[in-house]
């Protein structure tokens, strides 16, 4: 088999090709359609929460009001 940079190959003891690791900085523009396809580029649980999550100046903004708010309510 020829060597293609990006692309390795491992084999198990009986000399089988048992994994294939693919650089996609190199040739994911063509393999992500198919990727997709098959259901393996899709997002995870953890991936959508955190589009929902707020950014971190949102939270500093957020912790600051609260600590002002507390700090005029005990003064």
């Amino acid at each position: 088999m020829a060597k293609v940079a990006g692309i390795t190959t491992t084999k198990n003891a009986k000399g089988e090709i048992a994994t294939i690791t693919i650089n996609m900085k190199k040739h994911g523009a063509a393999l992500t359609p198919v990727l997709k396809e098959m259901g393996l580029l899709e997002k995870t649980q953890f991936d959508k929460e955190w589009e929902e999550g707020i950014s971190v100046e949102e939270f500093r903004s957020q912790l600051l009001a609260h600590i002002e708010s507390e700090w005029k309510r005990s003064h």
